[in-house]
């Protein structure tokens, strides 16, 4: 973040030797003593965006801001090729779990893009071509890299991703709560706590749903509990980089 706020000119570093950068996107130790002023101001001041879209959709704030803060540490407009884009750098694969497991939010921002009558068919339902427009679209919405803007970023862009993330973390809660009672028969509810039902969705999200459904037949299977110390042990190889992402992002949730 300090590196991003001195390249657009949000800090001045020039009193450096190395104008306060290490490299094109990170600061130096010079730069990140001149910027760490701004560094919490810059990251504090969507709080209350945070906190709203908690409050509209239920995801915990605190867990939110953490995965801003591991993303993209609060800088949501380094990928200007749209590949992954605001505080959550959203993908286009994300956009697709957010729009298909997030009836709401799709009927909201469906008719931005299609007619009402496409819309009314549900996401599943539309033609491939038109998923992959509205998945472009979403993507390119949350974007905040705005050239022309104060510090190289927009900042309703900005405030636009944070709900549009909130709104993800639902899709991903859905698919979460449809695997584990597709597998049981049970409601997720009355097998898992609260915080492991947040950490096996953060485990979706950022691992995939395949390495959630196989890590919570396997704990069935083995007829262990099924919470976040069960199920994360009993995850493939390729998936066990997300055990560290999820301990990282839930810690202040527990």
């Amino acid at each position: 973040l300090a590196g991003m706020l001195i390249a657009n000119g949000h800090v001045d570093a020039s009193s450096c030797p190395d104008g306060g950068l290490e490299s094109e996107l990170t600061a130096s130790i010079c730069g990140l003593q001149q910027a760490i002023d701004e560094v919490v101001i810059w990251q504090n001041q969507f709080d209350q965006d945070i906190v709203q879209a908690a409050r509209d959709t239920g995801v915990p704030a605190q867990l939110l801001k953490n995965v801003f803060s591991r993303e993209s540490q609060f800088w949501p407009g380094i990928y200007s090729s749209y590949k992954e884009a605001g505080f959550g750098q959203l993908t286009e694969k994300g956009a697709d779990t957010v729009l298909l497991w997030n009836p709401s939010f799709f009927s909201q921002f469906c008719p931005l893009v299609l007619y009402q009558d496409r819309c009314q068919l549900g996401f599943g339902n539309i033609s491939e071509t038109e998923q992959a427009m509205l998945r472009g679209a979403l993507v390119n919405r949350v974007n905040a890299a705005c050239p022309e803007c104060p510090a190289g970023i927009d900042l309703t862009q900005a405030q636009f991703s944070i709900r549009v993330f909130a709104e993800g973390m639902v899709g991903n809660c859905e698919q979460t709560g449809r695997i584990i009672s597709n597998i049981t028969g049970q409601a997720p509810g009355t097998l898992t706590s609260y915080v492991d039902l947040w950490r096996l969705t953060l485990l979706n999200y950022n691992a995939g749903p395949g390495c959630l459904l196989k890590a919570v037949q396997r704990t069935v299977n083995a007829r262990e509990p099924l919470d976040w110390a069960h199920i994360s042990a009993r995850l493939e190889p390729v998936c066990q980089s997300a055990i560290d992402y999820v301990e990282d992002i839930s810690t202040a949730l527990s």
